[in-house]
């Protein structure tokens, strides 16, 4: 298959990777243009690469920030022609969606998906194709969907060796995201803000560290995604204070029972996470 990645950060990097040695033909654009000639160089972007190359490929890939895929689309649409696909690997989707299924011409079918993988760092010298590896990878259907979308879709995640597939809409995975990935970042975002003494650094565990790795985080993108998700993020939040405070409240009258019940419900709720 011929594919057209936008953007090679670390997810489109690591895709135009992975992808490449899976034996398609990847074609490449970024802002930087080192970061073309870097990946021409090594060897996973072919060495006939310009933008016009849209026009003969089955599948377009976005993957700079939800604005900015809009706008791509927006300047590239005249280069896109019937019979193609266009996908996304944003993390927010509701309001990206929309916008491009407004845009895209007739006879050009849209799906998104969610790949759920990640680094504490960014760019294209951070890719890396294996962190996808049994990774959760979520299809999102959409307005300018068809069935062959998700067969491509399954390909790139075997492809790129993912774990469990689920298909979702715009709205449930946005409601999702806001809770396993957007709140988990405000988490350890606000717990690594919350402390005050000088000592820390030097006291911490690896409870510490496990809960507070994603803190160190790309601010301008997930200051994007928190406004773009808002509504849904919001709606969390409330619902993890509410608990927060029952905990509080248990400590409080010292209802040592209780709080014992709270956390064995929690400890099953989770272990049955890891049952597949």
């Amino acid at each position: 298959m011929k594919i057209f990645i936008v953007g090679l950060g670390l997810i489109g990097a690591s895709y135009a990777e992975g992808l490449h040695k899976n034996g398609h033909v990847v074609y490449g654009y970024d802002q930087k243009i080192e970061n073309i000639k870097q990946a021409i160089e090594i060897g996973f972007i072919e060495k006939e690469n310009h933008i016009e190359q849209i026009t003969k490929v089955d599948l377009i890939i976005l993957a700079l920030y939800p604005k900015d895929n809009v706008i791509f689309i927006k300047n590239h649409v005249n280069l896109l022609r019937p019979g193609q696909m266009v996908t996304d690997v944003s993390g927010t989707k509701a309001w990206m969606m929309n916008e491009i299924e407004q845009i895209l011409p007739e006879k050009i079918s849209y799906t998104s998906h969610h790949p759920m993988a990640g680094k504490e760092t960014n760019g294209f010298e951070s890719r890396d194709y294996r962190m996808f590896r049994q990774a959760n990878f979520l299809i999102v259907t959409g307005k300018r969907s068809v069935k062959k979308d998700q067969d491509i879709l399954r390909l790139i995640a075997n492809n790129l060796k993912f774990g469990k597939i689920t298909v979702v809409d715009a709205k449930t995975h946005d409601e999702l995201i806001a809770f396993t990935s957007q709140l988990t970042h405000v988490l350890a975002i606000s717990l690594v803000q919350s402390d005050h003494l000088d000592e820390t650094k030097h006291a911490t565990g690896d409870s510490y560290r496990d809960l507070t790795r994603i803190a160190k985080i790309n601010e301008t993108m997930w200051t994007e995604l928190f406004f773009e998700n808002k509504d849904a993020l919001l709606l969390k939040i409330n619902d993890f204070m509410k608990e927060l405070k029952h905990v509080k409240e248990l400590l409080l009258v010292e209802d040592t029972e209780s709080l014992t019940t709270y956390l064995k419900e929690a400890k099953e709720k989770r272990k049955s996470f890891d049952i597949h």
